[in-house]
């Protein structure tokens, strides 16, 4: 592990706790952990306050400056209209150096959005807000600052999946570069950004739940359902396809990083309810792979994700925690959840569509048709004291972001109910677009396979309740309905549509 430096120690040290980077020194006392606020706090407010006028120094800062705004946003990733490539020529030219070699390593680093391991999402987050929030410090000369989160999941109806007023004023004297105006009508008018959407986009209950942070099987662990689920849908009700709802604009947005300081709040409050996250690096050898960004003196610094696992030995905490789910309303129920949850047992593959769904500007819908050796069931994929029955969805992929979500519903007619009865969930396709890192990748390997699942149990139930002849146990069918109108050219396509049962 690197170590910190005197002078880097002094700049930083009311930030992190000697004994998370440096072995040994656990007797050392660690400074009281600082807080982060929520923006519409008087406290978040201050902050906010402070990121601004950083980022307007930042923003004139050289292009290549580590700690400048270009250089941040890059980290994440390039400007969409060119590559690394061909940027690292255009700001350094083509002659080796220190500072070339940086911006090389560091660039286009987002994970895991270009084929990495879905497990990341959480630790190079972190360690990207963080590492900014201490650059802010640096920049701003405020030594306590901390990054505001924007809580849109609020109970408050004026504040639930609003964009806060700071970053809807283009003429203000200090907020004004906050704004952009990249976002979609409703982010920048101060309206709920999930308002024209059925279902509710901000819930958090489902996720919240998931008993374990990775995918087990057939079932979504705590990390890919927050990263394909809310924080997806955020980015794409948010921004448009030069700004937060595409990946390579999405950190030019200030948005972002309130929006990934709610995020992180989410995974502490999931291990605040109980949880815990993966220790045996034999069982998940990811938990030693390694992240390298620049600190605030512009320096290059690693770590490992399991050094990011834990947010108060990092030296922060949060003002607020969002609470553990609703409780199922019987016992039975909440066995039955807690088992889905773990991916207890083998998921036996039921139905599958026999072709990709092809997504468009109406609502798109396939069949899916009884696997071989699936035994006949009332209604296909639920079978009582099997398990849970789960649709999967996989292999999502988009020429272009769509800028929308897909709503998906569950039927055993073709053209079946479109309402809260036959509701599955909704997806985006805001990692499903092709964005190469470097290296040749090819395009299945840098999309990844964009896992997501829905427990649809319920759903088939009411089918079963309701009469459907003979043929029901043959018959389902998945809808895709666009939440709006869908950017031209996107051409989304899910590739893999199949229904499970997870003992």
């Amino acid at each position: 592990m690197n170590k910190l430096s005197r002078r880097q120690f002094l700049l930083d040290a009311t930030a992190v706790p000697l004994a998370l980077w440096l072995p040994g020194s656990a007797a050392l006392a660690q400074a009281a952990p600082l807080v982060r606020h929520d923006i519409a706090s008087p406290e978040g407010a201050a902050m906010l306050e402070v990121y601004a006028n950083a980022i307007r120094a930042m923003r004139t800062r050289s292009q290549t400056d580590p700690l400048g705004w270009q250089w941040q946003w890059y980290t994440h990733f390039v400007n969409g209209t060119t590559n690394k490539a061909a940027e690292l020529t255009r700001l350094f030219g083509t002659t080796p150096s220190a500072r070339r070699a940086l911006a090389d390593e560091i660039w286009n680093t987002c994970q895991p959005h270009s084929g990495q391991n879905a497990n990341f999402f959480f630790p190079w987050h972190r360690m990207y807000t963080y590492y900014m929030e201490r650059i802010v410090r640096r920049v701003s000369g405020v030594a306590n600052f901390t990054m505001p989160y924007w809580d849109y999941t609020s109970s408050d109806p004026a504040r639930r999946g609003v964009v806060p007023g700071q970053f809807r004023l283009p003429n203000h004297p200090v907020y004004g570069v906050l704004y952009r105006a990249e976002r979609n009508p409703l982010a920048n008018a101060g309206l709920p950004i999930h308002r024209d959407q059925p279902g509710d986009a901000m819930n958090m209950d489902d996720a919240m739940a998931r008993v374990r942070y990775e995918t087990i099987g057939a079932v979504q662990g705590f990390c890919r359902a927050v990263d394909a689920g809310i924080h997806g849908r955020i980015h794409v009700l948010v921004g448009n396809a030069r700004g937060m709802g595409n990946v390579p604009y999405a950190a030019n947005d200030p948005l972002f990083l309130v929006h990934h300081s709610n995020v992180d709040r989410m995974w502490v409050s999931w291990i605040r309810n109980g949880h815990s996250n993966p220790t045996d690096a034999t069982l998940s050898p990811w938990i030693t792979g390694a992240f390298a960004l620049v600190d605030s003196n512009g320096a290059r610094v690693s770590r490992q994700c399991r050094e990011l696992f834990s947010a108060s030995q990092m030296g922060y905490v949060y003002s607020r925690y969002l609470p553990p789910p609703p409780a199922p309303a019987s016992l039975a129920a909440a066995t039955a959840a807690a088992r889905a949850g773990a991916g207890a047992g083998v998921a036996s593959r039921i139905a599958a569509a026999s072709a990709p769904a092809r997504l468009g500007t109406t609502a798109t819908t396939v069949r899916l048709l009884r696997r071989s050796g699936a035994r006949p069931t009332e209604v296909l994929g639920l079978d009582p004291g099997s398990g849970r029955a789960l649709l999967v969805l996989a292999k999502l992929h988009a020429w272009q972001q769509p800028g929308v979500l897909y709503h998906v519903y569950v039927s055993n007619q073709p053209d079946g109910p479109r309402d809260a009865g036959h509701y599955a969930g909704a997806i985006n396709f805001f990692d499903a677009q092709f964005h190469a890192h470097g290296g040749g990748s090819r395009l299945d390997e840098a999309l990844g396979e964009n896992f997501q699942s829905f427990d649809v149990t319920s759903v088939l139930q009411a089918i079963a309740a309701r009469p459907h002849g003979s043929e029901a146990s043959e018959r389902l069918y998945v809808s895709f309905v666009p939440g709006g109108t869908p950017l031209a050219g996107a051409d989304p396509m899910v590739a893999k549509i199949e229904l499970v049962v997870q003992p």
